[in-house]
């Protein structure tokens, strides 16, 4: 009898550590490749990145259009409106609880806006949704150097917009009309006047980047990013 419950508790001790019973669902991603359009929630999206078999994916079209925050002021990718209805509400519509399995939560680094000290970009955060940085805009969709040229320089001398040959790669469309439109980043823009003068970066619908902002309560295009498990 003794030997008998050894013997149960040795099984359950390696059911635990083996999740025994349950299995994860194959990733259906496994083959993707960058620059690859999956399908996911019934949405578009395209491989921008891979890295520890997990796949980076932003959204082929802009979704919606919301304000980035319900009001104007000081504020940081953490705290915002927009963060919170991407890793609320927008899963919760789109994905079915299979669907939400492949989405990794992973940690966000949220830096500074290079021209706009005073827009600084807040600690990490841990997300299973986000919007890219102006780092990753410029990283995944093509680098002239302009962002570089710039980088440290006084506002005063940045141009209304950093226009170069990648502008057609950043340009998005919206996913119902097809008509070319500005979307949101995750990165602070200029706070002139914290109160009514803070904004986040954006891209324009010509695809060049406005590293000063457009103002938090603007309805701005939304293209979702996620980590996916391959």
């Amino acid at each position: 009898m003794r030997y008998l419950k050894l013997l149960t508790l040795v099984i359950t001790v390696m059911c635990v550590l083996t999740a025994c019973g349950t299995s994860r669902e194959p990733s259906p991603f496994s083959d993707a490749e960058v620059g690859d359009i999956i399908t996911l929630g019934g949405i578009d999206w395209r491989v921008l990145d891979i890295q520890d078999n997990r796949a980076l994916v932003l959204s082929e079209y802009i979704l919606s259009r919301r304000v980035w925050h319900y009001e104007q002021r000081l504020l940081t990718w953490e705290p915002s409106d927009i963060r919170e209805y991407l890793n609320g509400q927008f899963i919760e519509d789109i994905f079915t609880e299979e669907e939400k399995s492949f989405i990794v939560e992973t940690t966000i680094t949220n830096g500074m806006n290079p021209w706009y000290g005073s827009a600084g970009g807040g600690g990490d955060t841990t997300d299973r949704v986000f919007l890219l940085s102006v780092w990753e805009a410029v990283y995944y969709f093509g680098d002239s150097g302009m962002l570089n040229e710039y980088s440290g320089r006084p506002a005063t001398h940045m141009p209304d917009g950093l226009i170069d040959e990648y502008n057609p790669n950043r340009v998005a469309r919206d996913r119902e009309t097809g008509i070319a439109s500005w979307w949101w980043l995750r990165t602070p823009g200029r706070a002139v006047n914290p109160r009514y003068d803070s904004s986040a970066v954006a891209i324009s619908g010509g695809g060049d980047l406005v590293v000063y902002g457009v103002y938090l309560i603007m309805e701005g295009g939304v293209r979702p990013a996620m980590w996916l498990r391959m």
